[in-house]
């Protein structure tokens, strides 16, 4: 069993090529409507595909668009689901939810990150992919102070239990200073925005990793496929 993980984007993972250890945090942000649940569904169907457990906690729309966006990729999802492989955490409906695992205060973080803590210890001893999608939303009301007081015993916690963790922000929801502390927590982000190039509108794509320095910030430009998710070439620099 590889100790290595991958985004399961060829373009991507060839960016990445030493792959990631399990107990890495990842950091997706960008512009709305970019792309980012494309990549963090892409990032599901490869740990499925590799053995891993799955988490996807919804915040910024129901459990099912991603049951039918995964669907799209040709995954079955109530197989994996009764498995025990892939978990949906509704943090959306709130009290209205239908999910066996559902958030009835979206913002009470210490709600939250005891479900989080109950399902890591459900799965202890297995590989644990983790999406928050978009943890932005859990952090909007809250007082700065207070989200990154969370956000770094979070992190921590996740770290040490070796969960490989994707974290979705939307830009321009959270105050900038938040966002800057906040991406020094991860050891890999992605940034995803929309560009001109010869006065048309494209997608373009950053790899950083904020502590060591090994990746670049070259931009990528990258196009959406419903049938293959994201698709970017490392020859698509822009």
């Amino acid at each position: 069993m590889s100790t290595l993980a991958y985004f399961g984007v060829e373009g991507l993972d060839r960016i990445i090529s030493q792959g990631m250890v399990y107990g890495s945090q990842i950091m997706v942000h960008g512009d709305t409507g970019i792309g980012k649940t494309v990549l963090a569904g892409e990032f599901i169907k490869e740990g499925l595909r590799c053995g891993d457990v799955c988490i996807y906690v919804a915040c910024d729309e129901p459990p099912d668009v991603m049951r039918r966006h995964l669907g799209g990729f040709k995954v079955g999802t109530r197989a994996y689901e009764e498995a025990g492989r892939l978990v949906f955490v509704d943090a959306y409906e709130e009290e209205a939810s239908p999910e066996k695992y559902h958030i009835a205060d979206q913002h009470n973080l210490d709600k939250y990150f005891a479900l989080e803590r109950e399902l890591v210890k459900r799965f202890e001893g297995r590989r644990i992919r983790l999406v928050v999608d978009s943890l932005s939303t859990l952090f909007t009301p809250l007082d700065s102070t207070e989200v990154m007081e969370f956000h770094r015993t979070r992190l921590k916690y996740l770290r040490k239990h070796g969960i490989l963790a994707l974290d979705v922000f939307v830009d321009g929801v959270l105050d900038g200073r938040v966002m800057t502390v906040a991406s020094h927590l991860y050891n890999v982000i992605v940034r995803m925005k929309f560009g001109a190039s010869e006065n048309r509108p494209v997608r373009i794509l950053q790899v950083g990793k904020v502590r060591s320095g090994k990746f670049s910030a070259a931009p990528y430009m990258f196009g959406i496929s419903p049938v293959f998710g994201i698709i970017l070439a490392p020859e698509s620099e822009v």
